[in-house]
Parts: structure tokens; sequence; C-alpha cells
């Protein structure tokens, strides 16, 4: 095994924050998992209740003080947190944003202030648009098509800025239609696949 990393999940419950939350843990790590419980599900982590290198804190992203005090002597941070899907995103825009881009910096400012080594934001392959090329490379053109999809592709690019600017190491993955065991099933798009 590899040297253990003290790991905080943003978004630790829901689909894929409590499968990456798994595999941290079976990695050996030592891992805080942080969720509002707004999309994320409790049930989702039920399994590892008890175990004794997970803490779970129930908090908002967009709570500076909550997030510092969650950072503190963390090494990576995977940050997954954030409201998905179209039409409410269109309905509820301010929502989005204060969630996808304001928690996004807070969770970033937070991660620089306790001098994180690694940071992974989750980015989406919505910022390409409705009809992307197939398959989409990397160099697609950005062309978001919904406030979700901007909210997504601005907390991506804050991310980035964040480590140009203060040389804080952070990947950006633009993840496209993620399902598997955990996965939503209810809502408008519950089960696409």
């Amino acid at each position: 095994m590899s040297e253990s990393r003290r790991c905080l999940v943003t978004g630790a419950a829901g689909f894929i924050g409590s499968h990456l939350s798994d595999l941290l843990l079976e990695s050996g790590h030592v891992v805080t998992g942080v969720d509002n419980l707004a999309t994320g599900r409790k049930r989702n982590l039920e399994h590892l209740a008890g175990h004794k290198r997970l803490t779970f804190v129930e908090a908002d992203i967009c709570n500076p003080e909550m997030m510092a005090a969650a950072m503190q002597g963390v090494d990576w941070v995977f940050h997954l947190a954030g409201l998905a899907d179209i039409v409410p995103s269109i309905q509820q825009p301010l929502l989005y944003h204060r969630a996808n881009v304001d928690g996004t910096a807070i969770v970033l400012e937070a991660a620089r202030h306790a001098g994180v080594k690694r940071f992974l934001y989750a980015a989406s392959s919505s910022c390409y648009g409705a009809d992307p090329k197939t398959p989409t490379p990397e160099s697609a053109p950005i062309q978001p098509a919904y406030p979700y999809a901007l909210t997504k592709y601005l907390g991506e690019q804050m991310a980035l800025h964040w480590c140009k600017v203060y040389r804080m190491p952070v990947v950006s993955l633009r993840l496209f239609n993620v399902y598997g065991p955990r996965s939503r099933t209810s809502g408008a798009y519950g089960a696409v696949f």
C-alpha cells in the first residue's frame, strides 16, 4: 500500500462521492466526507458506518468556517459537491451559481489556506454544449447552453486559476454520463442510461 493520505471529499454522500470514498478507504487513506444532503443521500454511506478512518461532516460547502475546519490537515481534496441537472438550473440559476461557483471558490480558498497538496475538481462535459462532436476532444469549443453547464465551467476555470495564481496543484476532470450502483433513478434525468 502507498502512503496513507488525509482526503476530503465534498459531495461524499452522492453517487460518485460515495464510491470515491469507498475506494480511498480501501486504499488505506483517511477520509473526511462533506455533504449538505441537498442531493446526496446518507444511505449511500450506510455501509461505512463506524469505519474508523471515515469522518462524515454534514455541512454546506458555502459555509467558509465549516469548510476551513474540515480542511485542516488535509492532503488531497476531491471536490465533487454541486448541483446538477439542466431544467432546475434554468428555473433557479442563482441557486446553481451559489452552489457551483461560490461554493467552489470557498472550497478552493479553504484548501489553499490549509496547504493541500492536490485538488481534484469534478467538471462537466456539459461545457461543450448540447450537441458536441462524438467522441468529444478536450479541444472542442466551449459552448455552455444552460446555467448548470455555465456554473460548472466557471468552477473549472476558478480551480485552474487557483492553480496558476496560488500554485495549488489542480486537476480538472470533465465527466461524461457517469452511472452505476447508487446512481439516481428518479427525476427528469435519473435513468437516462
